[in-house]
């Protein structure tokens, strides 16, 4: 019987490994069959999907264990992993709660629930309407945005003004708003208005 072949030094035990059914070549080296095995469960890893870590070998079902799941799946995150709201999310399923559309690269915000929504979707759920113009009271730019109350209803800044002449209203003596009949009014207008 011919003598079996040296194939070299096992990478992990330092030993020579002889013959060919004996030895196994990954991650650039050679190993022996039974030294080249899972970290945690001690499987062999020759012929089978492994994942080689932060230094340590594991076959596919321990490497797994290894990885985060999903907060909305809860399936293994494998690739990019997004962190928001002190959880872990598939990119893909990081979402607004109420059009579902995805939030990977988008501002996004919670309620007082703690569902995350879009700035649109917040927006449509909790902005105040403006009682002229009819439209949100939102920031455009990212600014912060301000509102007044008047006649218990809500104005943009702009939006503020007399209702007959467009004359903006100030905190300046004779600028004010004076409201007469639900209508805003500059001080001119109220006087007419009160005249009639």
């Amino acid at each position: 019987q011919k003598p079996k072949k040296t194939l070299g030094l096992c990478a992990k035990c330092k030993e020579n490994i002889i013959g060919h059914e004996n030895g196994c070549k990954a991650l650039g080296a050679l190993y022996h069959v039974n030294c080249f095995v899972c970290q945690k469960c001690r499987d062999p890893l020759v012929k089978k999907p492994f994942y080689h870590t932060d230094g340590l070998t594991y076959c596919e079902k321990d490497y797994l264990d290894t990885l985060e799941k999903c907060d909305v799946c809860e399936e293994h995150i494998k690739e990019r992993i997004l962190r928001a709201v002190d959880k872990q999310y598939h990119p893909e399923c990081f979402k607004c709660t109420d059009c579902t559309n995805c939030l990977d690269g988008v501002p996004f915000t919670l309620d007082a629930t703690n569902n995350v929504l879009c700035v649109q979707c917040y927006n449509k759920k909790f902005a105040y309407t403006c009682a002229s113009c009819s439209k949100l009271i939102v920031s455009e730019d990212g600014a912060e945005t301000y509102r007044i109350i008047a006649m218990d209803k809500d104005f943009h800044v702009a939006c503020y003004k007399c209702e007959v002449c467009d004359s903006k209203f100030t905190n300046d003596e004779g600028q004010g708003c004076y409201p007469h009949e639900d209508r805003l009014l500059c001080h001119t207008h109220y006087k007419e208005a009160v005249a009639q």
